[in-house]
């Protein structure tokens, strides 16, 4: 087993032949090892925020949500549970005038009907 890299809380280790990312996870602290590729080896050099994205991918075999989708997500969650717009007003700023009208009219008439 060799260290090839040490980043923040983790290394890129080459075990039998192959790149291996390790760290420690959960309570326990038990470290876990994943394959990583080297076009990922070489972006997780690249800064903090790389090499965080290129963990998350190599853990969950999928990138990050990027700031657009993270806030699409958010947008479409509160679209589908309008009431959040009243229970909680600063979520009214996701939205354009005309958007919002209609979900607070939304929330309004969902309100009035939890109380019947």
């Amino acid at each position: 087993m060799k260290t090839m890299y040490q980043g923040k809380g983790f290394a890129v280790l080459e075990i039998d032949g192959q790149k291996k990312v390790s760290w420690a996870e959960g309570l326990s602290g038990k470290i876990a090892y994943y394959d990583i590729s080297e076009e990922n080896f070489e972006k997780l050099k690249k800064s903090e925020k790389d090499a965080n994205d290129v963990l998350f991918f190599c853990k969950n075999g999928e990138w990050p949500l990027s700031e657009d989708e993270e806030l699409e997500n958010t947008k479409n969650f509160i679209r589908k549970h309008p009431v959040l717009l009243l229970t909680v007003p600063e979520n009214q700023g996701y939205f354009d005038k005309e958007e919002l009208e209609v979900l607070l009219k939304q929330a309004k008439e969902k309100q009035i009907n939890a109380k019947k």
